[in-house]
């Protein structure tokens, strides 16, 4: 790649000290030239045959599919896989996430697709994966959307950072002069259905003109107990959502020297009124599924508005202001009724515990005593009390505080800003300037329900209540609360609805609001860019032509914020005994919650400077290329880059083209990427959630890829067709140090072979226990950011199109298309983590990649469509196939599942079918400029196929809802655009 990346900057340097070529994305002067500038090019041109493979969306191919959301148009495009969006809080590329949405062109991740507005850099959405540089497609105003131009190729030599699969430029539209107003409603099963509402405003004027535009959008939360598919037995699914934590639980029944008594018992509620009995190795412990308290849509209300204004100062300059603010609210985000208290903390100390570390019931616990009156034998005599094992405070009863089904409530909101403006003309005749501004941030906050470790100890004991005198000892009186941990305190089962017949008292309100606190978190990516470009026609001519040039320069400066509330920030509540003792030494300072555990507020800023040009050079009328670069520099250990690419384009004959790219293309590492601290994640470790830590690391340097493209059009009459070949080869991948293979690299099999071994030390200390080194007492594991494995991918894309006019002879026209990709290689090198190669190198492509560096990547998806249409009804007819792949987690499917007592080997879901979709979508244009349009989605009622996932299906690729119907409509007072 070196020697590529000089042969290219030699020819760089000698071409743009001789000329500089136009800048793209300049919108006054697209309301007046015939060609569009196309996306990823300085050149003007018609997108769909020009040089680089460029798709274009226009509103009216939107407004022929019923105006899909940007989730639903994002994940059904064939060249992007993996999105966020759906619920997925399971995944931990994904939490913390809920209302924001994401593109991610040929599955390299999110963070490596640039998405612009109006050809403008956007903030991030500081929470999707981790902060990592994904931007939010949800706050886009899609009513102001004139249309989306996707480049499907590296294009960091015009754009810079995060340019690396390809841009996706939202353009807003032109020359609008009028009112439109419109809205729909989607009917969903088992849910209130989802609405949209929306406005553009245009007034052109003798010196500008003047958009204004607004949109609302509503979704309905939709149930797990909705669909049938979503909840499995524990046999059907292990991993669907079962725990095996629960309540009813397990415990210990203890002497008075605090040895036991008898073996470990299970609730006997378990089994019966509510839980299933298991094992956890020889341990019996019950069963418990949270899911059901779980939904596959959330709730969602987004909100967006956008104003600009193009003004011409004179015949030769032009000033354009925009402005932009978009808010999304989730409400009331689904969990479990509370955590398992078994993540960063988990071990009560000396305060709260009359054992240190455990979680202890005296007798005269009033559950207790009932839970022995009740049951006969059940607990020895001779026990004091019992160790709560493997129990959460609640479960199958629900969470009263939340009331509702008994789900844990949370919520997240994001709010987004981008002010930008454009001073644009004429210097001389022959060249032309443009500077622009633009600042905006993304903020985001969620909260969490969490148990308070020592406050839950303390009311096991009967110490409970804020206003209880803990050091006056006196349990169940003068404001102290009892909790009772065990079956007898759940009167209905929230999920069947069964009766407990040995219902005696619930816990009240006032212990569960003691026990149980709300972790916040606040989250800001601030961006702003500075940048001018100046442009021209050179004096030199070629056979085709006159050479054009441009040359330019930009500042970016990127802010960071990171807030905590007090209980989950760790510079206020380091340790468990904060809480009840104001302590803030502790050998492991991972706060007072039980699971999700605590962090620490961080600010950053990051300064970027770049320099860049293009040259337009028409060799004939057949032959022309265009060739530019790009430096970067990001100051520091991170250093710079130098970024060079050719594109070329031949018209070999009237309806054949052929067109070619090469070059390399970059991702500086995101400013939370280098930024010491850390962000927590809760992801699967040895089959139960435990909280991992990514901390920044100041070491990174940027990625970089050698890529290119060859491609033909071919264009005989009415037919359009178009194949692509692709390759991506990367170096120094930023990538998050994989979980599932550090866990399987230091216990392989869930053993202990390598505790203690001195090869893995430095492996095994980015472990926390609880006990001694195991897989079942991780209670956290700490990763970070690294220059990871080689990463090389290609693929094939094809479109094609072809119109019968008037095919019927009755003035009906039918268009037939298609569009795909079929990825024909992802391979990942191997990966190393404190030097143990805890990664072996693999192939991507065709498999779910469960917690590795890639997300699920189906070899093919493909999208068919007939469209037929008359002067005022619109038909369309839309195939979506996506090809099957694999989980390759051998082990779920080949090893025995020991946890009902019996082996047995449980091979369902390695194979996660493929799954075709049919739309339907009919426009009708009434009088008065009025549009209505009915849609149905999923028209099949296809169900998503199976994954051993938590939700049962895979959330990245499938569509959980099924079957909707959708009406819509528009009206129009004097618009045009």
């Amino acid at each position: 790649m070196k020697t590529f990346k000089g042969m290219l900057f030699y020819a760089s340097a000698i071409a743009l000290s001789g000329s500089f070529a136009a800048q793209a994305q300049e919108d006054g002067e697209e309301r007046k030239l015939e060609t569009v500038t196309v996306t990823g090019s300085l050149i003007q041109g018609t997108p769909e045959d020009a040089a680089l493979p460029v798709d274009v969306l226009s509103a009216e191919d939107l407004r022929l599919q019923g105006n899909p959301s940007a989730l639903d148009l994002i994940k059904s495009l064939p060249v992007s896989s993996g999105v966020l969006g759906d619920t997925n809080q399971f995944d931990g590329r994904a939490q913390g996430s809920e209302g924001s949405g994401t593109v991610n062109l040929r599955g390299l991740g999110a963070s490596r697709t640039l998405v612009l507005l109006d050809g403008k850099r956007l903030a991030s959405n500081p929470f999707a994966f981790a902060g990592s540089g994904a931007v939010d497609t949800n706050i886009l105003p899609l009513a102001a959307i004139g249309r989306i131009e996707i480049l499907k190729d590296g294009a960091a030599a015009t754009y810079g950072s995060d340019a690396v699969a390809g841009v996706v430029n939202f353009i807003t539209r032109t020359d609008f002069d009028g009112i439109e107003v419109g809205g729909d409603f989607k009917a969903v099963d088992g849910s209130e259905g989802d609405y949209s509402l929306n406005a553009v405003g245009g007034w052109d004027t003798d010196f500008g003109n003047f958009l204004l535009a607004g949109g609302l959008q509503h979704r309905s939360e939709l149930a797990t107990t909705e669909r049938d598919w979503a909840l499995r037995d524990y046999l059907g699914n292990p991993q669907g959502g079962w725990s095996l934590v629960g309540n009813p639980g397990a415990f210990l029944p203890v002497g008075a020297t605090f040895a036991p008594v008898q073996g470990v018992t299970r609730d006997p509620a378990c089994g019966n009124f509510a839980g299933i009995r298991l094992f956890s190795g020889a341990t019996p412990v019950c069963g418990f599924q949270f899911t059901p308290f779980d939904n596959i849509v959330e709730e969602e209300d987004r909100y967006q508005v956008l104003g600009k204004a193009d003004f011409d100062l004179s015949e030769k300059h032009n000033l354009s202001v925009q402005a932009f603010y978009s808010a999304t609210e989730v409400p009331r985000i689904a969990f479990s009724p509370s955590f398992p208290p078994v993540g960063g903390a988990s071990a009560p100390t000396a305060d709260a515990s009359l054992i240190p570390g455990q979680f202890f019931v005296p007798a005269t616990n009033p559950g207790f005593q009932t839970l022995v009156s009740q049951n006969p034998g059940l607990v020895s005599p001779a026990a004091v009390g019992a160790f709560m094992i493997a129990t959460r405070p609640l479960g199958f009863g629900g969470n009263a505080l939340a009331g509702g089904r008994g789900s844990e409530r949370s919520y997240r909101e994001f709010e987004h800003y981008r002010i930008s403006a454009e001073l644009k003309g004429e210097l001389t005749e022959s060249i032309n300037y443009a500077a622009s501004f633009t600042t905006g941030s993304q903020t985001g906050r969620r909260t969490n329900e969490d148990t308070v470790v020592n406050r839950y100890a303390l009311a096991l004991r009967g110490l409970g209540g804020a206003n209880c005198n803990v050091a006056a000892n006196t349990p169940g009186l003068n404001n102290c609360l009892w909790f009772n941990p065990f079956s007898n305190a759940i009167q209905t089962n929230a999920v069947t609805g069964a009766t407990n017949p040995n219902f005696r008292a619930a816990n009240s309100l006032e212990v569960l609001d003691f026990i149980l606190e709300d972790s916040f978190t606040e989250q800001e990516i601030k961006l702003t860019v500075l940048e001018g470009v100046l442009s021209g026609q050179a004096p030199i001519s070629l056979a085709g032509g006159d050479i054009g040039w441009a040359f330019g320069g930009q500042y970016r400066k990127e802010e960071f914020d990171r807030q905590y509330n007090d209980i989950s920030n760790l510079d206020v509540t380091p340790c468990i005994a904060t809480v009840t003792t104001g302590t803030t030494t502790c050998a492991q300072p991972v706060g007072a919650l039980g699971f999700l555990a605590g962090s620490r507020p961080l600010s950053a800023e990051q300064d970027v400077y770049a320099l860049f040009g293009e040259l337009s050079l028409p060799f004939t009328d057949t032959l022309n290329a265009s060739l530019a670069a790009r430096f970067e520099d990001y100051g520091g250990d991170i250093g710079s880059t130098f970024d060079p690419k050719l594109s070329v384009k031949w018209q070999v004959a009237e309806p054949l083209a052929v067109r070619g790219s090469v070059g390399t293309t970059f991702r500086g590492p995101a400013l939370t990427q280098v930024a010491t601290g850390s962000v927590t994640s809760l992801q699967n470790v040895g089959g139960t959630f435990r909280a991992v830590d990514i901390a920044g690391n100041p070491g990174l340097t940027p990625e970089s890829a050698l890529t290119y493209n060859l491609g033909a059009i071919f264009q005989p009459g009415n037919l359009n067709l178009s194949v692509d070949y692709w390759s991506f080869d990367f170096d120094d991948s930023v990538v998050t140090e994989p979980v599932a293979s550090m866990v399987a690299a230091m216990f392989p099999g869930n053993s202990a072979v390598n505790c203690g071994n001195p090869a893995f030390a430095a492996l095994q200390a980015r472990f926390t226990f609880t006990g001694a080194c195991a897989v079942t007492n991780v209670s956290r594991l700490n990763t970070k950011y690294i220059n990871g494995p080689n990463i090389k991918t290609s693929g094939i894309d094809v479109l094609a199109d072809y119109t019968f006019e008037d095919f019927n002879g009755r003035g009906v026209d039918l268009e037939i298309g298609g569009s795909g990709s079929y990825v024909l290689e992802y391979e990942v090198g191997e990966v190393t983590v404190e030097g143990i190669t805890v990664g072996q190198p693999f192939s991507a492509v065709g498999f779910l990649n469960f917690q590795t560096i890639a997300t699920p990547l189906p070899e093919l998806k493909f999208e068919a469509y007939a469209n037929a249409s008359t002067d005022n009804i619109n038909a369309r007819l839309t195939a979506r196939y996506i090809g099957e792949y694999e989980d390759q987690r051998s082990t779920l499917f080949t090893a025995p599942n020991t946890a009902t007592g019996t082996p047995l080997i449980l091979a369902q879901g390695q194979t996660i079918k493929s799954q075709v979709n049919y739309d339907g979508t009919v426009v009708l244009s009434l009088p008065g400029d009025t549009t209505l349009s009915f849609s149905v989605e999923n028209i099949l009622d296809t169900k998503p196929p199976f994954a051993r996932l938590e939700l049962n299906y895979d959330p990245f690729t499938g569509d959980a809802v099924g079957r909707t119907f959708k009406i819509g409509f528009t009206k129009r007072f004097g618009a045009g655009s």
